[in-house]
């Protein structure tokens, strides 16, 4: 798997909702190839020394390698599992419970697994699981090209992001990011809220919905941005706030100013604010 997308605040969005989910001490992003398996993202709610971010293993030593094996997806008690009793790392981890799903890529293959485990006996229920699940497609895209209107978000060698080609900063995105979660605009087809009461299941449901459409609306904003970067001669960080208090001078969404700016680099008759048409 690709690590060069992982330093992202959208999986570290994406994990620390599985965490709530399944309540467990550690939630993590697997990583596996023919031969190895690799902690490559954790989320810890309580100290596991054995549980180090970056560890690498046998593949055949995992859960998550009987997991693609056919094993079952959950387990509280992995000692007494037919599935997991004899998988080389569980005593010296010291995992009682497991839950895991495939993260997959475009094509269908496995990339990573979405994993929870805890020394203790933790239940998950299948309407979790299906959340969880519902998670790992939020990480494929992330993993994957990361697409609105074909948009590839990728890392640059240099450090920083490019976003369809134009070069953004860690900081930037996230600050995107933060807005969209925050609940600042509202992406199209977000998902209506109830005013009925929803059990903490349901609300994480809805929370992964929030998150996917945040996700999307990001794209247009950080691609406009690197239209404006290159467009105004600022740097990334400085696009984003000038997007952001003309929109708000305007009462206008964000992602909707930023589909028009990203509009205008192709089609000059689409009309902008002055302080989003040209150089300075």
């Amino acid at each position: 798997m690709s690590t060069t997308r992982l330093d992202h605040p959208a999986l570290d969005a994406v994990l620390a909702t599985a965490a709530t989910l399944l309540n467990m001490e550690v939630v993590f992003l697997g990583g596996l190839t023919d031969d190895s398996f690799t902690f490559e993202k954790v989320h810890a709610q309580a100290d596991w020394p054995e549980i180090r971010e970056g560890d690498t293993r046998a593949r055949t030593d995992s859960f998550c390698h009987r997991l693609l094996a056919g094993a079952a997806t959950m387990t509280s008690n992995a000692a007494e599992s037919p599935d997991y009793a004899d998988v080389p790392a569980r005593a010296p981890l010291g995992v009682t419970s497991y839950v895991g799903v495939p993260v997959r890529g475009a094509e269908g293959a496995v990339v990573a697994t979405l994993c929870g485990i805890d020394r203790g006996g933790v239940s998950v229920s299948d309407e979790a699981i299906a959340v969880l699940r519902q998670l790992a497609d939020v990480i494929s895209a992330q993993l994957g090209p990361l697409a609105a209107d074909k948009v590839v978000i990728s890392r640059s060698p240099e450090g920083g992001w490019e976003v369809g080609g134009d070069r953004t900063e860690d900081l930037t995105s996230a600050m995107v990011l933060a807005d969209l979660l925050a609940g600042e605009i509202t992406p199209a087809g977000r998902p209506a809220r109830s005013d009925a009461p929803l059990d903490e299941v349901a609300q994480l449901r809805l929370s992964v919905k929030q998150l996917e459409h945040a996700l999307a609306a990001r794209v247009v904003v950080e691609q406009a941005i690197g239209v404006l970067t290159e467009r105004q001669g600022s740097s990334p960080r400085d696009a984003f706030e000038r997007l952001r208090k003309v929109a708000r001078s305007r009462g206008r969404k964000v992602h909707e100013l930023a589909r028009e700016v990203v509009a205008s680099a192709s089609d000059h008759a689409v009309p902008l604010p002055p302080e989003l048409a040209g150089r300075r």
